[in-house]
């Protein structure tokens, strides 16, 4: 397909979705036709077969549509692949339009991945519905997937950090091999549990060497048997006998090994499934060129994984016949197929499992760059971030919340330095609080993943993130939401006290009362910034507003709202000081009731 002008990526995904949907009409109708075609053939030879014998005929004939149908037989592996390449292609536009309009219901939520005990995780909506992952995630293999996840919940350092951005950068201009990637491998995330395949890897020896041999010898003695039989070696009366005792011998071996036999069949069943995908995924990586060292790196991590894993690959796709090829079934119990590619599949692991899990650590480094790099592609306006070792100020211009339109968020400016260590954030529900601290704790994970970031610029070092912003209760431990904040709270000032901490806290202390808060959250504070942490609290009581002094160095900042025809409305922009302006009258007029004033009643 020819490369289009793309105003923007939602067009350019538009527009090669439709490209690739009238491809895989035509592979599908050549499949088609390929298909009917040995049918035809076949049928065709029959007929000439039939006549001649009918005749007394020649039947060298037949061969010419049997030769056809063979041809086409072979053709039809083919359009299949092309078919296939077109369908998954369409589902890569498909996922990426999803992205950008924001169809949370049809992108991967990573839900298993999700961590309430996790500094900022839930707080931040890294995973589920509406999350981060979803906005992040083109990833097609587990390994991907979790070292995409692994990225979210744990900063880099500043040097890596930037390794990661220059890789970035390099895959994002590189659209084909993207494109090349998406279109390979199985269509689908499997269900399988990695950690069976991991644990083993590190199991100790599951078969003696000699069983190698005793399963060769076994299934060869029943045609050594016929075969004396036949040359009347054997005598006839003593076949019955002889067939009983291999059958009855060759039952205790395998029940023997029945549990042992299956525990390598279910470890290797991911494996079964994303092989193919991770072999296409190396020969690729193989036949690149790279010029960032990150990159580069991979890539040389990655040499001698494909010899190696396409061996296995070869073991399992053998594996599987006895499954995909029905008739074969019952002949498989008596070659003792199962136990025979389990013993070579095991042997594959004694030969190469220590080196299995630093590549598939290679593989999903890989995938979480060209998830990263997607990103990039799909908001080219997001530019990367200059994250810096060491203390030094959080300067962030043009800050808006990823999850919102980019073209129409209302973005504010913010900075954190020695003079203000946290800001006061003021302002009525809804007003956009949340939204702006949100808002810092999102960019700031995307900063440290190595990822681009929804400001004009962002400058920050690198600090552990910890954020109170959706704690809620647990009933079965007896933990009420206050509980629960304080013990996060708690956590905080004891995390500040070994690193630099970036603290976020959403209407603190929001379980007692105003005299109490006030006086707790201070202490909060006071705390957190005496251990050198900076941060945001925000709180829509104005008494906490007084926090903020010559003792300790924060500011206070707020969010508007105003009411118009029994309406709130407002405009999300940050502004300095504390609120002045009610909202009591537009609360009032929001719910119909009329004939008040400002006056406390």
């Amino acid at each position: 397909m020819d490369k289009p002008d793309h105003p923007t990526p939602d067009h350019f995904y538009a527009r090669r979705r439709d490209e690739t949907r009238t491809c895989a009409a035509k592979a599908s109708a050549n499949f088609r036709l390929l298909r009917f075609s040995v049918i035809g053939f076949i049928v065709l030879a029959a007929a000439f077969l039939g006549v001649g014998m009918q005749l007394k005929l020649p039947l060298w004939p037949a061969a010419f549509p049997l030769a056809v149908a063979v041809i086409c037989a072979f053709r039809m592996s083919s359009a299949r692949k092309e078919l296939f390449r077109w369908d998954s292609l369409g589902r890569y536009y498909e996922t990426g339009l999803a992205r950008l309009a924001r169809d949370w219901d049809t992108l991967d939520e990573g839900a298993e991945f999700a961590d309430g005990r996790h500094p900022y995780a839930n707080d931040l909506s890294l995973f589920g519905r509406g999350s981060l992952f979803q906005l992040l995630c083109s990833a097609r293999t587990h390994c991907g997937r979790e070292t995409l996840a692994e990225w979210m919940k744990n900063s880099a350092g500043a040097e890596e950090i930037i390794l990661r951005q220059q890789a970035v950068a390099e895959l994002r201009a590189d659209a084909d091999l993207r494109e090349r990637l998406a279109s390979v491998g199985a269509a689908l995330i499997s269900d399988c549990k990695p950690e069976t395949f991991h644990n083993w890897l590190f199991e100790k020896r599951l078969f003696p060497s000699w069983l190698a041999i005793v399963a060769c010898i076994l299934p060869l003695t029943l045609p050594v048997v016929f075969v004396l039989w036949s040359l009347r070696i054997m005598d006839p009366s003593g076949l019955g006998p002889t067939l009983l005792a291999w059958a009855v011998l060759q039952g205790i071996f395998g029940a023997v090994l029945q549990r042992r036999v299956r525990y390598v069949i279910d470890s290797v069943a991911l494996p079964s499934l994303e092989l193919p995908l991770i072999c296409d995924l190396l020969a690729l990586v193989a036949g690149a060129r790279f010029s960032s060292p990150k990159l580069v790196e991979i890539a040389t991590r990655l040499q001698p994984a494909e010899p190696c894993l396409r061996k296995l690959r070869t073991l399992v796709t053998l594996l599987d016949q006895r499954i995909r090829r029905e008739w074969f079934l019952p002949l498989s119990y008596f070659l003792l197929w199962g136990t025979q590619f389990a013993l070579a599949i095991e042997r594959w692991r004694l030969r190469e499992g220590d080196g299995v899990p630093a590549w598939l650590a290679a593989i999903g480094e890989f995938e979480a760059l060209i998830c990263m790099a997607t990103y990039s592609f799909e908001h080219p306006g997001d530019p990367y971030p200059e994250v810096i070792e060491g203390s030094g100020e959080v300067l962030a211009q043009g800050m808006g919340h990823p999850f919102l339109d980019e073209h129409t968020i209302v973005r504010n400016d913010l900075t954190l330095d020695d003079r203000v260590r946290f800001l006061v954030v003021s302002g009525s529900n809804m007003s956009g609080k949340s939204t702006f601290l949100r808002a810092l704790g999102l960019n700031t994970v995307l900063a440290y993943m190595g990822a681009p970031v929804r400001c004009g610029r962002l400058v920050l070092p690198v600090m552990k993130v910890a954020a109170a912003m959706r704690i809620e209760d647990d009933i079965t431990s007896g933990k009420s939401r206050f509980y629960a904040e304080m013990l996060r709270l708690k956590q905080m000032i004891e995390w500040s006290a070994r690193e630099p901490l970036l603290f976020l806290i959403d209407e603190i202390m929001s379980g007692t009362n105003s005299h109490d808060r006030r006086i707790a959250s201070e202490w909060v504070v006071q705390a957190l910034i005496s251990n050198g942490a900076v941060g945001l609290i925000s709180t829509h009581d104005l008494s906490l507003t007084q926090i903020p002094s010559s003792d300790l160095p924060g500011s206070n900042v707020h969010f508007r709202d105003s009411g118009k025809d029994g309406e709130l409305q407002f405009d999300y922009q940050l502004y300095p000081g504390v609120l002045k302006e009610s909202n009591a009258l537009n609360i009032a007029h929001l719910l119909g009731i009329t004939g008040v004033s400002e006056a406390v009643p």
